[in-house]
């Protein structure tokens, strides 16, 4: 009986301390991902931008902000759009011909892309103004096709931008 119980407390003991190791990794995990990053910016997908175009540190805030800025005007148009597009799938694959439906449905997708690159274009003329003249140039030479050839497809687009 006795060695029943030590058993018992033995095995509680190993899984409280496979606990406590699992939890601080995913702390430690946690902490990392949500730390200053690299001179200083809790933009990690910007640091590229800094780094490519050696931008001061008042541009980078600058940039930074437009960024912020404009997350979530992109969040939500990619949601739309991704949604849309589901929607555009599930007509053609369901339907024979092209009704109506799918018309208005293929119409309002693409006004949903044209809206997409427009705010795209808008992002990237504002944070080329907040760049000297030979970085916004060839900042532009960078972006701007990415943007005008951008895919119909959600999965296919440009993100970090």
């Amino acid at each position: 009986m006795k060695r029943g119980i030590w058993i018992m407390i033995f095995s509680l003991l190993v899984g409280m301390a496979g606990f406590a190791v699992i939890r601080q990794q995913r702390k430690s995990a946690w902490n990392e991902r949500m730390a200053v990053h690299e001179d200083g910016s809790q933009l990690p997908e910007l640091e590229w931008l800094r780094h490519e175009f050696a931008l001061s540190d008042e541009q980078f805030v600058k940039v930074s902000e437009l960024h912020l800025v404009y997350r979530p005007v992109c969040e939500e148009l990619c949601m739309r759009i991704m949604t849309s597009h589901q929607k555009v799938k599930r007509l053609v694959g369901g339907g024979t011909q092209v009704s109506p439906e799918l018309i208005a449905a293929l119409e309002e997708h693409a006004e949903l892309h044209v809206k997409s690159q427009a705010a795209m274009l808008a992002h990237l003329y504002k944070t080329a103004n907040c760049m000297n003249q030979k970085q916004a140039k060839r900042y532009l030479e960078i972006m701007l096709p990415q943007v005008i050839e951008m895919a119909m497809e959600p999965e296919a687009g440009s993100h970090g931008h």
